[in-house]
């Protein structure tokens, strides 16, 4: 059963175009795309997993308002309350405090989740159940500021890690270190060391702990964001919004409170995870064992091996002699690439956009 005062905040963070270009683009992110190929948009899936520990109208949608009607056609059932509109960007911590100082006006005993829009989970119950207990401690104890980490599998250079202590009893760990996404050495340490752990970004906390934190770490942020008390929930709060945004700068949860505090603790999460993050790591989560290829479109392939190959129209594609290449046919770009370089679709969209203009970006 949900917990009455839990309050989950689903973020959309800040995505740039290339990272699942040519489907995603400036104006539709990763977060709002299909790409498990459910018929839902991440963020539609990360919503749906929520209420099996949340009390739907408690789970609240964080974005800018770049995006606020995006979220609004995903997820038309939202109500004002459950959609947090940031002016702009400003970084998680900023996310944060202002979730925080506007859920603690609705219920000051409230326990917070505040999570990614565009994560995959896999073993849904496993993931409901540690979130229950993430809940229960963060509920017995305001001090702590909970993580969700994940036992890496493999040497993952693009995710960040989470080192905890080995004499920390339970599944519930002190934090030693933390670590940003590491070369792929320091990686295979990681995936060696038996205590290290990927961060799934997934945070749990009482909001007394993450308040107290923002006073700690960041104190003018938390000045700006108590001083909305009287205009959340109202028709100012747009108004107050924008003037408090334009006094925060961009500010990492990670660098900002993080890496700062001595209350962090790390579950460990017993269900299958994955960030999602690049065209490599969604043809590994594609891959069917015994398959040589990926395949989401109308297509044949010859000789070839270790292609991923999507598209959204009929068209048929035909792959000869290709061996680890991504074709990616969307309505109005096709690309083709060799996996390995999917990494530079940052600079190849900078060309395409200098060369074409931002129609295609």
């Amino acid at each position: 059963m949900a917990r009455t005062n839990t309050f989950v905040v689903i973020t959309t963070g800040n995505h740039t175009a290339s990272d699942f270009w040519p489907f995603s683009r400036k104006h539709i992110p990763k977060p709002f795309l299909d790409l498990l190929g459910t018929g839902k948009s991440l963020l539609q899936l990360t919503y749906e997993r929520c209420k099996t520990f949340g009390k739907e109208a408690n789970i609240l949608v964080a974005t800018t308002e770049k995006y606020a009607s995006l979220v609004r056609d995903q997820l038309p059932h939202l109500t004002a309350r459950q959609l947090l509109i940031e002016p702009t960007n400003r970084g998680a911590a900023t996310t944060a405090a202002y979730s925080a100082y506007r859920i603690k006006t609705i219920d000051p005993t409230a326990v917070m989740v505040m999570m990614p829009a565009d994560h995959a989970v896999f073993g849904e119950v496993a993931f409901s159940r540690d979130m229950g207990k993430a809940l229960e401690v963060a509920a017995s104890d305001q001090k702590k500021i909970l993580m969700i980490g994940i036992m890496p599998t493999k040497p993952e250079t693009n995710y960040r890690y989470i080192q905890y202590h080995y004499d920390s009893g339970g599944v519930v760990k002190k934090v030693k270190t933390l670590t940003e996404k590491p070369q792929i050495e320091l990686a295979n340490l990681f995936l060696n060391s038996g205590d290290f752990v990927w961060n799934t970004d997934i945070y749990i906390w009482h909001v007394n702990s993450i308040i107290h934190a923002l006073n700690s770490y960041l104190p003018d942020v938390a000045e700006v964001f108590a001083g909305g008390s009287e205009y959340y929930g109202t028709e100012n709060e747009t108004s107050f919004l924008k003037k408090a945004y334009s006094q925060c700068k961009n500010s990492s949860l990670s660098y900002s409170i993080l890496e700062k505090t001595d209350s962090n603790y790390v579950m460990l999460g017993n269900f299958d995870w994955s960030a999602v993050d690049s065209w490599n790591s969604l043809f590994a989560l594609k891959l069917q064992e015994g398959e040589e290829n990926t395949i989401e479109a109308n297509s044949l392939t010859f000789e070839s091996k270790g292609c991923y190959i999507k598209s959204t129209g009929k068209k048929l594609i035909i792959a000869h002699s290709l061996h680890n290449f991504l074709i990616a046919d969307s309505p109005d770009v096709l690309l083709i690439c060799p996996k390995s370089e999917v990494e530079q679709l940052k600079y190849i969209l900078k060309e395409a956009e200098d060369q074409k203009g931002d129609e295609y970006i």
